[in-house]
């Protein structure tokens, strides 16, 4: 009866959630959010620039700026998934 299997152990794992400092779950969503508003965003400049309605020096900020969003959307929540408590 005192035995622990090894699907046992496997359940055990599976039932503990990964645990951060924010909850990940939520970070997860937030990250989620802000990365796919700047896709639009970034698309709508596209858009407007290829109609001359803006600058191509405002299409390039804006994929630089989605670059730099994304990845540290992406290490937040790599950096709170590693510190759980």
């Amino acid at each position: 009866m005192g035995e622990t299997t090894e699907a046992t152990k496997v359940e055990e794992s599976e039932q503990r959630e990964r645990t951060g400092v924010v909850n990940p779950r939520a970070v997860r969503l937030i990250a989620f959010t802000v990365i796919t508003l700047s896709i639009v965003a970034c698309t709508v400049l596209s858009i407007l620039a290829v109609w001359e309605f803006t600058h191509s020096d405002t299409v390039w900020r804006a994929f630089t700026t989605l670059v730099i969003v994304s990845f540290a959307a992406g290490l937040f929540v790599t950096v709170n998934e590693q510190l759980s408590l």
